[in-house]
């Protein structure tokens, strides 16, 4: 079959990286560790395990960040991945042994390693808190998309565990389907922190996590006050058409202004003339992670108030007095699991479908689709969304 594969190299990464400087080109080259390969189906795992004919695959912005080196080599999750793999998590499929439409949790938790009995963590139904990343019949993985024992879903077809599969309602198309996985990693960001009564939020960032967050917002909390931080043009409609009460700057300082403006404060301009409240949105939504978004955030927010940072990028230094002196609250958000809404708890893509069947619809994040093999067209897409307009690209076998 024909799959996306990243086999790590650090001759090929090298060359890459520097390539990488004079022209894009050399991330998806022939030269650079992730290519389109003819493979064979690695065996199954265990027998609870069966084969899915993929339908379409998301391309995720860790995929993609994967592919164009974006990240560093004292990343503390190196000890939880294994090479060379297939990359792909966001997938519509259909099984081989039903034909039945499913989508994909892609946690290599522990019950896909065949673990019994369960850890703590994956008894409450928090997959990514498992303790077994390491062990059972794979090799270390956190999960489909970085395992060398288990192929992700960039490819023609992949196997997963029959607990990671959900069958799709009939009345969900494919388009809205493939949004499963990233509904549900922004689903968990909102229940990390729901809105308080009476008080608005902001989300910040331009991508598929931020509209996600958004519409999520929107449909369970009707009567709060959000606020998009995101770029001008196409994306800013976008985030109104999801349903953003104001649609706000993503340049710090004009934002920190913007806010100011909304909340009747006046802010407090340091020696660094990077003004700051006491007074603003009580939650931030943060989907970008970078050092700039974590310290505008916390320039921002309201004293007590929380910042809940999903985004993933490089760490580096940044100014964060306001931290204590406001007594903020900082929370990572990474993936999804058992999810409790409305007093229903129940699988985050189990609770999508739901809000799906009830009118939901993001799929106008969907912006551009490639076949397979035009793989390294669609991650440029990506990779130059300012120039684009790209939020969500998915790829298609055959």
């Amino acid at each position: 079959m024909k799959a996306l594969v990243f086999r790590h190299s650090l001759a090929r990464e090298a060359v890459t990286t520097i390539g990488g400087r004079l022209g894009q080109r050399a991330f998806v080259s022939r030269l650079a560790p992730v290519r389109l390969e003819d493979v064979a189906d690695l065996p199954l795992p265990a027998a609870d395990w069966v084969r899915v004919e993929t339908m379409l695959s998301g391309l995720c912005g860790s995929d993609v960040k994967q592919i164009v080196l974006n990240g560093a080599r004292d990343n503390p999750l190196t000890a939880l991945v294994s090479f060379p793999h297939v990359l792909g998590h966001e997938v519509v499929g259909r099984r081989a042994d039903t034909g039945e439409r499913v989508v994909l949790n892609p946690w290599l938790s522990c019950g896909p390693r065949g673990i019994d009995p369960l850890c703590e963590a994956c008894q409450d139904g928090r997959y990514p808190w498992c303790r077994n990343f390491r062990d059972g019949c794979l090799p270390a993985s956190i999960h489909l998309g970085n395992c060398a024992g288990a192929a992700g879903a960039h490819a023609e077809r992949f196997a997963a565990h029959i607990s990671q599969l959900f069958a799709i309602p009939a009345g969900v198309p494919d388009e809205a389907a493939v949004l499963a996985d990233p509904v549900s990693v922004s689903l968990r960001s909102v229940m990390l922190a729901p809105p308080p009564d009476g008080q608005p939020v902001l989300v910040y960032g331009s991508g598929t996590l931020a509209f996600a967050a958004i519409a999520l917002l929107r449909h369970l909390y009707p009567a709060t006050q959000v606020w998009a931080a995101t770029r001008p043009g196409a994306r800013a409609a976008l985030a109104s058409r999801l349903g953003a009460h104001a649609v706000l700057s993503s340049h710090p300082e004009e934002l920190v202004g913007q806010v100011a403006g909304r909340v009747g404060a006046r802010p407090l301009e340091p020696w660094s003339k990077r003004g700051w409240l006491q007074d603003g949105p009580a939650v931030v939504y943060d989907t970008i992670g970078s050092t700039q978004t974590v310290e505008t955030s916390l320039r921002l927010l309201t004293t007590g108030g929380t910042l809940i940072i999903s985004g993933v990028e490089p760490p580096k230094r940044f100014e964060w007095t306001p931290l204590y002196f406001k007594e903020l609250r900082v929370i990572g958000s990474n993936g999804f699991g058992i999810e409790s809404v409305g007093g229903v708890a129940k699988h985050a893509m189990e609770h999508y479908f739901d809000f799906v069947l009830a009118g939901f619809d993001l799929t106008p994040v969907i912006t551009h689709r490639f076949p397979l093999d035009r793989w390294g067209e669609a991650v440029l897409t990506v990779k130059n969304a300012r120039r684009t307009g790209a939020v969500k690209v998915l790829l298609v076998p055959g």
